[in-house]
């Protein structure tokens, strides 16, 4: 192997790096859809990571929908109706603190407004006992969790996605991440939260638990119905409706 063929030290970390980078750029509009991205060797200099660093990190965005390339016509990003939403990576960078849209963060909570009830529902059917333990000492954590936000933003993601896998349904398990993008922008992002509505908050994590734990499917899905409208209305200044 040629000194120019021998891969670069750090390579693997190069590649995610140039991956991160763009993929936020072209989340937040940098590199607005349609646009041509600079030549290869502009482009790595700009990045600070090497040509074919590069190439893999395109690589990676192709395969997430958010850039083609083609002999000539360079490397473009492509329209947003055609990115994989569902991609954890794409969430994320859609999902950055600093530049996370109310619109995006309604589009998110309209999505788990028709995944997590039936969710709940079904786990209230399906769940099994190591099911109802896990979701319940989630639920403890997060009780245990006070003002800790950090705490508290991890054992709610936790606690939804023990909801999820206790449904028992494999494609239902994977909006996990979906979900835990969301949390992971609401405090940022929401209204601040009183310490009534927080108190509210968490006796409604606490009665969907144990909704699901007594197998009240219809309970389950009416409360969770009711947590995410409680949801909606911190990026919206109507009342929410019920669904």
């Amino acid at each position: 192997m040629s000194k120019a063929e021998t891969p670069r030290k750090n390579s693997r970390g190069q590649v995610n790096a140039a991956v991160d980078t763009l993929g936020r750029r072209i989340a937040n509009g940098t590199y607005p859809q349609g646009s041509t991205l600079a030549i290869e060797q502009e482009l790595a200099a700009n990045l600070g990571v090497g040509r074919n660093a590069l190439r893999e990190a395109v690589k990676v965005l192709s395969g997430k929908g958010l850039i083609s390339t083609a002999p000539r016509s360079g490397t473009k990003v492509r329209p947003r109706d055609e990115w994989n939403m569902l991609d954890p990576d794409v969430l994320a960078w859609h999902a950055d603190p600093e530049t996370a849209t109310r619109e995006f963060m309604l589009d998110l909570i309209e999505l788990r407004r028709i995944i997590e009830p039936k969710a709940a529902e079904l786990a209230a059917k399906r769940a099994t006992k190591e099911d109802i333990a896990t979701i319940l000492a989630a639920y403890e954590e997060m009780a245990a969790a006070g003002s800790d936000q950090q705490k508290k933003m991890e054992t709610d993601i936790a606690f939804h996605t023990a909801i999820l896998k206790a449904s028992h349904n494999t494609v239902l398990s994977h909006f996990k991440h979906a979900i835990s993008t969301y949390l992971r922008a609401h405090i940022p992002q929401g209204k601040i939260q009183d310490e009534k509505t927080t108190k509210e908050d968490l006796e409604r994590h606490h009665q969907i638990a144990w909704s699901i734990a007594s197998g009240k499917a219809k309970t389950a899905h009416s409360l969770t119905v009711e947590m995410l409208n409680q949801n909606r209305s911190h990026f919206e200044d109507e009342p929410a409706t019920e669904a």
